[in-house]
């Protein structure tokens, strides 16, 4: 080969050498992607849906509300809201309103809104939140969810002259959001969000159509009884109830007459027969790790979904919240109970 061949021949060898390190590029780029995405989708259970949120704007002050209590409020201020659940936390999240969190609980499954919080309180153990207690947190509003344990608590803070409401913890999450929406000065807002999880519920809804089989299944807890230690299942004024049967399945723990979170009998759980068991993410691991649930869980050896070891682990708030995240929370089960569906 002559040089003058040689230069000519040098420059499409180094195009040449570009292109195919910049094809390896994209392709280990494409790889590393795909990657990204396929672990994600087993992490959801393979849905795609996102959980919503809108900018709520400015709240409209002052608010006049009536919570599920049939008490009237009037709210002039969210300088220090008390939040007493994470629903609410993360629906003030997605609304864009968590720095009005001011009083939240010591742990949450929601840290990244409790956080925003300048006090922390100890919710365990009955007893442990008093009507003195919150006055001295001086809060601006206090929301309660649930209309057993929080309400005593509202009703003293109320006659104590301190805005407190109940916004029923066991409604649809659509409903609870506008409701939440709405005492926080941004019902246009709580419209928005709560349709934009409507229309995640309705999905679901379309996806059953002809489909017949209901799965069974049962949500196992290490934490729905308090501080008592025991492990219950979700009964059927739960978040997991709706979300399970918005999924398509049937509740074994309703149908064993459960009503929240209670202690199930090993007798119970073999006789509930559930074909597919459900664990938050964050229990997981104190019911036994999936590979030890089958043992540790008293009569779990003995039902259908010990059989075939069909586990399912879900973001905490997606099976248990009630709130923003639950219109994924049914997406994410369905796809896992009913994957042709």
């Amino acid at each position: 080969m002559t040089r003058t061949s040689y230069r000519l021949l040098l420059p499409a060898l180094l195009l040449a050498l570009l292109a195919a390190v910049a094809g390896c590029g994209s392709s280990a780029t494409t790889d590393e992607a795909s990657g990204e995405a396929t672990s994600r989708k087993a992490t959801s259970g393979g849905t795609a849906a996102k959980v919503p949120s809108v900018d709520a704007g400015e709240p409209q002050l002052p608010v006049t509300f009536t919570g599920d209590d049939d008490v009237e409020i009037k709210v002039s201020s969210l300088d220090r809201v008390m939040v007493l659940d994470d629903a609410t936390m993360e629906i003030m999240d997605a609304l864009g309103m968590a720095d009005s969190i001011g009083i939240a609980p010591d742990t949450s499954l929601v840290e990244d809104a409790a956080a925003h919080a300048e006090e922390r309180i100890t919710m365990a153990g009955r007893g442990s939140l008093t009507v003195e207690g919150v006055v001295a947190l001086e809060p601006t509003l206090v929301i309660g969810t649930n209309m057993t344990r929080h309400a005593e608590v509202i009703e003293g803070l109320q006659d104590a002259g301190i805005p407190a409401t109940l916004i029923d913890g066991t409604q649809s999450a659509p409903e609870k959001i506008r409701d939440t929406a709405e005492v926080l000065g941004v019902p246009e807002a709580g419209q928005k969000l709560g349709g934009r999880v409507q229309k995640q519920f309705d999905q679901a809804a379309a996806r059953l159509k002809g489909v017949d089989k209901r799965p069974r299944v049962m949500v196992l807890s290490s934490s729905g009884a308090g501080d008592s230690g025991a492990t219950t299942a979700a009964g059927e004024q739960t978040p997991a109830h709706q979300v399970i049967v918005k999924a398509g399945g049937l509740n074994t723990g309703a149908e064993s007459g459960l009503d929240r979170y209670q202690s199930i009998t090993a007798e119970g759980l073999t006789s509930a027969a559930p074909e597919a068991i459900v664990v938050a993410a964050a229990e997981i691991d104190d019911l036994g790790g999936k590979d030890g649930v089958w043992d540790r869980v008293k009569g779990l050896r003995g039902t259908p979904a010990a059989q075939t070891k069909s586990l399912i682990i879900m973001e905490d708030m997606r099976i248990k919240g009630g709130g923003v995240s639950a219109g994924v929370g049914i997406l994410d089960l369905q796809s896992q109970l009913s994957p042709d569906a």
